[in-house]
């Protein structure tokens, strides 16, 4: 027999006799959680029957913490959960977990997405150890290899970093390129879910406001060809790839923390090829990408795309190598002297800061870079300007003046860097709504 295929075969057997092995019900994956575990749910894994299995325990436990990105609610806000297991948010993206955290029924973790993991991997008094990691993963491929599909994250760090690893197992999941693949080896349980569509992502994606067509067509004036691109969430910069405001630029690259609606198929026409980007020419880098099945039927495959965890996408050093690296993220607020704030309102949590300061940072220190912070003028029906004089207390502030760059509403561009307090006032009044400048200035006078 070849020594090549004896041992091909060999290896094949081995890790299929594993992976039966570890075959198990999610409720006997969930029996393994003891009172005082900390539970990391990596951002965008599917592990519904792992957390409604855990849920359907809960009064048999006691100070179990749950670190995840909640994009459901499994009924663990209530009193019947109270003392027994603890949401702790790591970005409050829907309405209902904002409230649970401003009211005190979870918790919240600020933290540099990058940086997420760097206590426990180098050994810091402030570690918190990760005692059980729930991700999702394709079956094992013939090698016994499951990937982690379109949305990686760090779900792979942190199995890594966990005592006990468990898995739910998708058909839907899709097959992707790049740091996305964990051996069945590195796993403890799977947890065989029938197949089901993969789920669209749970950011609507509502008709545009008045203000988002002159935002994005202003940004596109600031983009130019062979530049590498970044774009985050928000209605306002999320708009941007979907508005067609890019399609006449060439060559871009991109370089990013994830995907909004349009941004995908700026590779379909040709605007994306990342041709000339420095640190993976001819690829579309990112930790998750794909906003439905158009997206991720191109995905599926496509050695185009790439995936790699935060420690590397929001790690600045590694952005700034790009040259002409260009952020592009959502503000709620801007203060006259450039203070950005884009987790809070006031002391309530919004959001978080996500990805927002790594590429703020990361383009700031790249060669022919640019930092640009969109939103439009006002909120609130247009009753309160976004752009004030200074931040009310307990504001939080995502990226420090010291940073500021480029910030655009529907009124125009405000370039701020090199300029005095003076000057940046100046320049952000004239972007201001007109209902609110003739006060700006009177604040302006008086501060500066």
């Amino acid at each position: 027999m070849n020594a090549t295929k004896a041992w091909t075969d060999e290896a094949r057997g081995a890790w299929r006799e594993l992976y039966d092995r570890r075959l198990m019900s999610a409720e006997e994956a969930v029996s393994q959680v003891k009172s005082g575990n900390r539970i990391w749910v990596s951002v965008g894994q599917r592990v519904n029957q792992l957390l409604s299995a855990l849920l359907g325990r809960v009064s048999e436990l006691e100070n179990v913490d749950v670190k995840c990105l909640p994009t459901a609610d499994y009924g663990w806000y209530g009193d019947a959960v109270d003392g027994h297991l603890r949401v702790n948010v790591i970005h409050a993206a829907l309405p209902d977990v904002r409230e649970a955290i401003n009211n005190g029924r979870a918790d919240f973790t600020p933290g540099w997405i990058w940086d997420w993991h760097r206590a426990q991997q180098e050994g810091r008094p402030e570690a918190r150890p990760i005692d059980v990691a729930l991700i999702s993963v394709t079956p094992p491929n013939e090698w016994g290899y499951c990937c982690f599909g379109n949305s990686l994250w760090d779900a792979k760090t942190t199995a890594g970093l966990a005592t006990l690893v468990f898995a739910e197992v998708h058909d839907s999941i899709i097959r992707t390129f790049g740091d996305s693949w964990i051996h069945v080896s590195e796993i403890d349980g799977f947890v065989e879910v029938a197949d089901v569509p993969a789920p669209e992502r749970n950011w609507p994606v509502p008709e545009p406001d008045p203000w988002n067509m002159p935002i994005a067509e202003y940004v596109a004036s600031l983009v130019n060809d062979r530049d590498t691109i970044q774009i985050g969430t928000g209605s306002t910069s999320g708009f941007i790839p979907r508005s067609g405001v890019l399609d006449d630029k060439h060559d871009l690259g991109v370089f990013t923390e994830l995907t909004v609606p349009g941004f995908v198929e700026l590779v379909q026409k040709g605007v994306a090829t990342s041709r000339y980007m420095e640190t993976h020419p001819g690829k579309f880098i990112s930790t998750t990408a794909g906003n439905g099945a158009d997206d991720l039927a191109f995905i599926d495959g496509n050695p185009m795309f790439e995936f790699y965890p935060p420690s590397y996408m929001h790690n600045p050093a590694m952005i700034a190598r790009n040259d002409n690296m260009i952020a592009i993220n959502n503000a709620i607020t801007v203060d006259l002297g450039g203070q950005i704030g884009a987790s809070t309102i006031g002391p309530a949590v919004f959001s978080g800061t996500g990805g927002h300061f790594s590429y703020a940072l990361g383009a700031s220190m790249s060669a022919g870079g640019r930092y640009i912070c969109v939103l439009p003028s006002t909120a609130v029906g247009g009753t309160k300007s976004r752009i004030v004089s200074l931040f009310e207390p307990g504001q939080v502030v995502t990226v420090p003046r010291d940073m500021a760059d480029t910030v655009v509403t529907e009124y125009g561009i405000a370039r701020l860097l090199n300029k005095t307090l003076r000057e940046r006032a100046s320049e952000l009044i004239s972007i201001a709504h007109p209902d609110f400048r003739a006060e700006l200035r009177r604040e302006a006078t008086h501060l500066f």
